[in-house]
């Protein structure tokens, strides 16, 4: 009787001992690190299977790896479904299936992504502050009042498409080992002081895990990496800005006058810290657009 050829398989003694690598559950024994190629070869080999628990190398948090997008090759059925590569002749050869993270070159995408508009966010920011100023300025009440309103409108129209994107940014980013699904990571953004520092774990969180995969990652090998310092300090004035408005609530002596020295400070730092979170959703929409953008 002929014997059935060996399955090939992936060699476990050898992993990058670095923090980049993954880890992984199987048969009670635990494997790795490896690097994320050898992590999908191992999966096209069925050496690792969807119930098989995953994680990144010193975290403890483990998670199926069917939850990773696009490690787990999931085989098309259809009309349009290619020839299975297993035959009579080798039974345990491995499929050839694509995943997300194949085909020309560009790198990995997710076609179920969307794309993300910094142009829209920012054009929301102008136009609520526009509005603002001509409703401070005008004599006409009625007019001011109106104005006010459509600045509220905007600005609650900005600071959506912000939550929208930073959400979109952390469901991306669970293919790498995110920590945090998108309806986590904005859960707390609302709560005033503390958003500020929730803002530095999802933010500069983010940036050091996409700075990360890029570097790791062979399928975002052509994706630029982000400035972190602007993600650490952002949170930082972020925090102080709050903290001057409860403070010119209390007083009610609101920063209007930029020939006064007290109302040049408190200018200052909102400026800075719009500029900075711009600065911030601008490498982040970035990112989101690479992943989302379609495969030429």
């Amino acid at each position: 009787m002929a014997e059935l050829p060996s399955r090939p398989s992936v060699n476990l003694s050898k992993g990058p001992k670095s923090s980049s690598g993954w880890c992984f559950e199987s048969q009670g024994k635990v494997h790795g690190p490896v690097d994320f190629r050898e992590l999908r070869q191992l999966a096209s080999n069925f050496e690792l299977l969807g119930h098989h628990f995953v994680w990144k190398y010193g975290s403890e948090e483990k998670q199926p790896a069917s939850s990773i997008i696009g490690l787990i090759p999931q085989q098309r059925t259809g009309p349009e479904a290619p020839p299975s590569d297993l035959s009579d002749a080798q039974p345990y050869a491995p499929p050839k299936v694509r995943t997300i993270a194949d085909g020309p070159p560009g790198g990995l995408y997710l076609p179920h992504l969307r794309h993300s508009s910094f142009l829209l966010l920012f054009g929301n920011l102008i136009l609520s502050l526009g509005l603002a100023f001509a409703g401070w300025k005008i004599e006409n009440r009625d007019l001011g009042t109106t104005l006010y309103s459509l600045a509220g409108f905007t600005t609650i129209t900005w600071i959506a498409l912000a939550v929208i994107y930073l959400h979109r940014a952390w469901d991306m980013m669970r293919m790498f080992g995110a920590p945090f699904t998108g309806g986590k990571a904005v859960r707390f953004l609302f709560i005033p002081i503390f958003n500020a520092l929730w803002c530095f774990i999802v933010l500069f969180g983010w940036s050091r895990l996409w700075n990360q995969s890029v570097q790791s990652h062979p399928g975002l090998s052509l994706a630029s990496r982000v400035w972190r310092p602007s993600f650490f300090l952002f949170p930082v004035f972020f925090l102080i800005a709050q903290t001057l408005l409860i403070m010119h609530l209390y007083t009610r002596e609101w920063p209007t006058n930029p020939a006064d020295p007290r109302h040049q400070i408190s200018l200052a730092l909102m400026i800075t810290t719009l500029v900075l979170g711009l600065a911030c959703w601008l490498q982040l929409t970035l990112a989101i657009n690479f992943l989302a953008r379609k495969k030429s």
